[in-house]
């Protein structure tokens, strides 16, 4: 087994770039066709990994088959039920917290007012942050060199369900870029059947292939010849 990847060293981390790579790049890819793991009626695998300047996009997918799909498309199912709800009763807890704002505005002034709005909005969203142990998502993470696993949040994904049959596919982002190439993959999704494994590779050239991204816009139409 080769060594876990070190990181390379910290950079400011915009929101933008903790959601995902800039929309307007085309990244590079720098691998693809990576199965994962597998079991008998489960296997997940990459199906291709893009690199931006500022970390690598893995675009992943989820295939299973009789009870374990039925197993998926039911997690699926109440996952988004229960975030369905954690979202209606967010929007309450907020319409309900401005509420409160207005009338202490009213009462103390502005300024005491915002020091509410600003404490109580924290605790709301502190209490209604997303959870990702729902059981409804491929688990996908990278080993540190401490010997721990960083998990990845998911940016995109669609899933599709029949009575015997279910398919995921997710796309995940890595930041910052793995020093040296070096890339420990960890993925489980033990609901459904899939135990936790491991996979190593090395992206040689990683960061100089990764300079290579480019501006959709910097890409000049072709002409009436082609």
């Amino acid at each position: 087994m080769r060594p876990a990847p070190s990181t390379s060293r910290l950079v400011a981390v915009s929101e933008e770039d903790a959601l995902g790579p800039d929309e307007e790049l085309l990244g590079v890819v720098v691998h693809s066709g990576l199965v994962l793991g597998r079991s008998d009626d489960v296997v997940a695998a990459v199906r291709r990994i893009t690199a931006f300047p500022r970390g690598l996009a893995l675009d992943t997918v989820v295939l299973a088959r009789d009870v374990h799909a039925q197993a998926a498309g039911r997690r699926e199912h109440t996952a988004t039920a229960q975030r369905r709800a954690a979202e209606t009763a967010q929007q309450q807890a907020e319409a309900e917290a401005q509420h409160d704002s207005e009338t202490e505005a009213q009462r103390d002034g502005l300024a005491a007012a915002d020091r509410h709005h600003a404490l109580k909005q924290a605790m709301i969203e502190g209490h209604y942050l997303p959870s990702f142990d729902q059981g409804d998502r491929l688990r996908l993470g990278v080993a540190t060199p401490a010997g721990q696993t960083l998990w990845l949040d998911a940016y995109g994904s669609t899933s599709s369900a029949a009575e015997d049959r279910y398919r995921l596919e997710a796309t995940y982002w890595l930041m910052p870029l793995p020093a040296d190439g070096l890339l420990s993959l960890i993925c489980s999704w033990p609901e459904v059947g899939l135990p936790e494994t491991q996979t190593d590779l090395i992206l040689p050239d990683l960061a100089v292939r990764a300079a290579e991204t480019f501006r959709i816009w910097d890409l000049r139409a072709p002409g009436p010849d082609g």
